[in-house]
């Protein structure tokens, strides 16, 4: 367990430091990064598994690599009346 904690330290300071969590592609593609690949991964089985336990275990950093993005509401659209212009064709009538 205090080996997970001490990888799971460095990549959460990797990532703060980066500002943003790295999709493996990335993190394999990036020169500076503190631990290989499969060195970070395999601990935890999966990169994902992996950036759910930064977020629960050092929230801070966590906030960090992801920032929070203010949503600005879309404009929204005028709203159109339906109108009725053609009425319902009649049922036809079943033969038995």
């Amino acid at each position: 367990m205090a080996n997970k904690k001490a990888i799971l330290n460095q990549l959460a300071d990797y990532f703060a430091g980066k500002g943003s969590m790295m999709t493996p592609s990335e993190y394999k593609a990036a020169g500076d990064a503190p631990i290989r690949y499969m060195v970070a991964k395999r601990p935890f089985g999966s990169w994902a598994r992996m950036q759910s336990m930064v977020q629960k275990n050092f929230p801070e950093q966590w906030a960090k690599a992801n920032p929070v993005v203010a949503a600005t509401p879309a404009p929204k659209a005028e709203e159109k009346v339906a109108t009725k212009t053609a009425k319902a064709a009649p049922k036809k009538a079943e033969k038995k």
